[in-house]
């Protein structure tokens, strides 16, 4: 009986290992196939001798192609817990861009668009326009007449021939002065807010200062105050110009109020720069 001769111990080559021959007295070499097979496994290849254990080489080379490392208990919390404060902060985030405002009212101006980046400042304007107010403006000599509470009359330049009730809510203490030209500024509230008013529209303002009734009056370009508040009007008489003295009451912007020193029927002479003056053929205002 021969001995064969023991099969060559394989390689992590690429060359593949030869075959031994065996016959039914031969274990050693069945015993170093086996040996064989568990180092092919090691080195990543699937060429291991002897019958029946190259399928087991095989197995040993899936094993060394393996890939990635899992991640422990405490890794996948902590990245759990990560994603759970970057939800939260998502959600503030998505709060903040939301602007609730602390009343009631009318958006006026916004300073800004979408995708606008903010930085500090106002940036959202509301009005109650259920309150609106008309912004007017009074010579020194007719400020010294009004007082608050005094009720006026407003009228737009969008909706001629209508007036609107108000009243002095409040006059400037200090005066604004433009080209030599003094005036104080005096608040009116308006009682009912016209339709289709808009902010910043024109409006003229007449405030009542005083009436009378079964008054005589004259012209304001007809009464004269010299210099120690004497009030005079010229008349005419014989042929002639004559100066009265006379005493005034309410005083208006276009008539004035004459409580003694006149007759009704007496010719009064106006001045002659005076432009446009004249008796009116209504009544005496607020009468």
């Amino acid at each position: 009986m021969s001995i064969p001769p023991a099969a060559p111990t394989p390689t992590a080559s690429p060359t593949p290992t030869p075959r031994p021959s065996s016959t039914a007295c031969g274990p050693q070499g069945s015993q170093n196939s086996q040996g064989s097979q568990g180092s092919q496994g090691q080195g990543g290849r699937g060429g291991g001798a002897g019958q029946g254990f190259g399928g087991r080489g095989g197995q040993g080379g899936q094993g060394g192609q393996g890939g990635g490392r899992q991640l422990t208990e405490a890794e996948a919390e902590a990245q759990v817990s990560k994603a759970t404060t970057d939800l939260g902060d998502a959600k503030d985030a998505l709060a903040g861009v939301k602007i609730k405002a602390p009343s009631d009212g009318t958006v006026l101006t916004v300073a800004g668009t979408v995708g606008t980046h903010y930085t500090s400042g106002t940036f959202i304007t509301l009005g109650d326009l259920s309150d609106l107010e008309v912004q007017a403006m009074f010579t020194e000599s007719d400020v010294g007449v009004l007082k608050l509470g005094q009720k006026a009359t407003i009228t737009f330049a969008t909706q001629p021939g209508q007036t609107y009730a108000g009243e002095v809510a409040h006059i400037d203490p200090t005066a604004t002065t433009s080209s030599r030209l003094v005036r104080y500024g005096v608040t009116i509230s308006l009682g009912n807010r016209p339709a289709r008013l808009l902010l910043g529209q024109s409006a003229s303002v007449s405030v009542l200062t005083g009436e009378a009734s079964d008054a005589l009056y004259v012209p304001a370009q007809a009464v004269r105050t010299a210099g120690d508040g004497t009030t005079t009007v010229t008349v005419r008489s014989g042929g002639g110009q004559v100066r009265r003295t006379v005493k005034v009451g309410v005083r208006g912007d276009r008539y004035v109020e004459i409580l003694s020193g006149l007759s009704d029927g007496d010719q009064v002479v106006l001045p002659a720069d005076a432009a446009g003056g004249g008796f009116p053929q209504e009544g005496f205002p607020g009468a």
